[in-house]
């Protein structure tokens, strides 16, 4: 796409009248209703990587059920999370909008509720609609806690906010019915927290309701109860479910009962992983073992759908909404540019429709996931959403795909606005081949050839060993912040964005 020509634009050519064919044959009748439109379930993970699941090469754990479900329906080998942190994330998941356009550039912020998500527009299609697990679009007890966290007085500062408002709402990790929600009806979900057993949760009011299993499978319980109550309904349903584990704590008595002992004793360790690799109150075997319950969990739901005869016509959606640095560039956690927080899984499965055992290396952003799905379903898709249309890539047809995707870094803690700090701000273009970054703090840049280099080992940036690449990769970044309209600011710049209390105030878009 050339500069000045917007990801939708594109579509709107005479290329994005091949995707619209192709989605409304997609969205044929079911077997068992006949008119009725395919059901939705998308099922993210927080903090999943792709490198941790078997197919993809994975030898400390085995993920039989993930893997049979690539063996059924579609495995994009380039899914990234563009913006690898759980609200941001979130917030292109919802909207299909560039984090810059949304506002919603860290953690425990306020979501506008004016803005038109995914399951509003489900739902004015006549669908139900629920959400199930971590939703992390709220300021949560955060709400009074300011905005930057650089000095010990500062800090000081949170933890009094943090009090105070935790003194006015005994259950600040409740979001209320109304347009909080964004179009979930159906809605068994709390906003944050890392209480893997005897979790707790929310229905329609601020009583803590605590899940009776491990977190993972006490919501792949409601997700399948759900379901159980629509087996005969006319109306489709659009669910979401959305479990925190394998996201920290990575402690034994945070783990899964049993699943430990399915890790490899031994950890296997990726090439690039250098010395730090973990520490006493945070065993990195943890991770696998919360990974091994999430497959067992897939298993026990794609069995329903097939025993129900809800598989049929149920577009499943597997994927995370970021990945887990692990040790790899002496790094854990996410919040940078590297393979192993940005790569996620994504497989998409829709028997008879999505073709069984293909993968395809199309890039494909959180943003994509709107307008495809939608798509899929035969319903238009709103004209604010930036995110690309791949329901025929998803099909297995020909159609357009995006050749490169602006990657960001907001802000350098993922709480506050700060700038400079533990995980510094930058920007980045991600095509199938390569990986382009470069920091706001000291300009540095990387590159990074990711066919011939997939453990990001050699910076081509350095001397300039790709001049051709690197001058086309710096060219492309300009065009695609010039589409999302981001001036490539410090962390502390975006505190504007938002008032005392963590509520949106303006974008890059202007006031909202």
């Amino acid at each position: 796409m050339s500069k000045g020509i917007s990801r939708r634009d594109f579509l709107r050519g005479s290329a994005g009248l091949l995707i619209g064919a192709a989605a409304a044959s997609a969205a044929g009748p079911s077997a068992s209703v006949p008119g009725k439109r395919p059901n939705v379930l998308l099922i993210f993970d927080d903090q999943l990587r792709a490198q941790a699941l078997s197919l993809n090469g994975e030898t400390n754990i085995a993920t039989p059920n993930i893997d049979r479900l690539a063996r059924q329906g579609i495995v994009f080998t380039n899914a990234i999370s563009t913006c690898p942190l759980c609200t941001p994330y979130r917030g292109m998941l919802q909207t299909g909008r560039y984090p810059t356009h949304t506002g919603l550039v860290l953690n425990w912020v306020d979501i506008n509720p004016k803005e038109r998500c995914i399951a509003e527009v489900f739902r004015d299609a006549g669908y139900d609609t629920g959400f199930i697990g971590k939703w992390h679009l709220s300021a949560g007890r955060l709400k009074l806690a300011g905005k930057h966290t650089a000095t010990e007085k500062d800090r000081q500062r949170i933890r009094k906010g943090i009090a105070a408002y935790q003194n006015e709402n005994s259950e600040p990790e409740y979001v209320p019915p109304g347009p909080q929600r964004q179009g979930y009806d159906y809605w068994a979900a709390f906003n944050f927290h890392s209480t893997f057993r005897n979790a707790f949760y929310y229905r329609d009011t601020p009583k803590r309701l605590i899940m009776p299993r491990y977190e993972t499978d006490s919501e792949m319980d409601m997700a399948i109860e759900y379901m159980r109550t629509r087996v005969h309904s006319r109306r489709p349903f659009f669910l979401m479910v959305a479990p925190h584990p394998p996201h920290p704590p990575w402690r034994p008595d945070a783990c899964p009962r049993g699943c430990l002992d399915r890790v490899k004793p031994v950890l296997d360790w990726r090439p690039n992983v250098g010395e730090n690799r973990g520490s006493a109150n945070h065993d990195p075997r943890c991770y696998y073992a919360m990974i091994v319950n999430v497959d067992d969990n897939m298993g026990r739901l794609m069995r329903f759908l097939d025993e129900s005869g809800l598989a049929e016509n149920t577009i499943l959606v597997f994927t995370a909404d970021h990945g887990e640095m692990l040790g790899s560039h002496n790094r854990f956690n996410k919040m940078v540019p590297y393979e192993e927080a940005v790569s996620v899984p994504l497989i998409i499965r829709w028997p008879r429709r999505t073709p069984a055992g293909a993968r395809t290396d199309c890039l494909y952003t959180p943003m994509d996931h709107m307008p495809t799905l939608l798509s899929l379903a035969g319903i238009p898709v709103p004209d604010a959403a930036d995110g690309m249309d791949l329901s025929a890539v998803t099909l297995g047809r020909r159609g357009p795909q995006q050749e490169s995707a602006l990657m960001m870094n907001y802000v350098a803690h993922w709480d506050y606005f700060d700038s400079g700090t533990q995980w510094p701000e930058w920007r980045g273009v991600r095509t199938k081949s390569h990986t382009y970054v470069k920091w706001l703090k000291d300009g540095r840049e990387e590159l990074y050839g990711n066919l011939a280099d997939p453990y990001q080992m050699r910076n081509l940036a350095e001397g300039e060993k790709d001049v051709d690449t690197l001058k086309k990769m710096r060219a492309r970044l300009k065009e695609l912040l010039a589409e999302a309209h981001d001036e490539f600011l410090p962390g502390t710049s975006y505190a504007d964005w938002y008032d005392d209390r963590r509520n949106l105030v303006r974008t890059a878009l202007g006031p909202v």
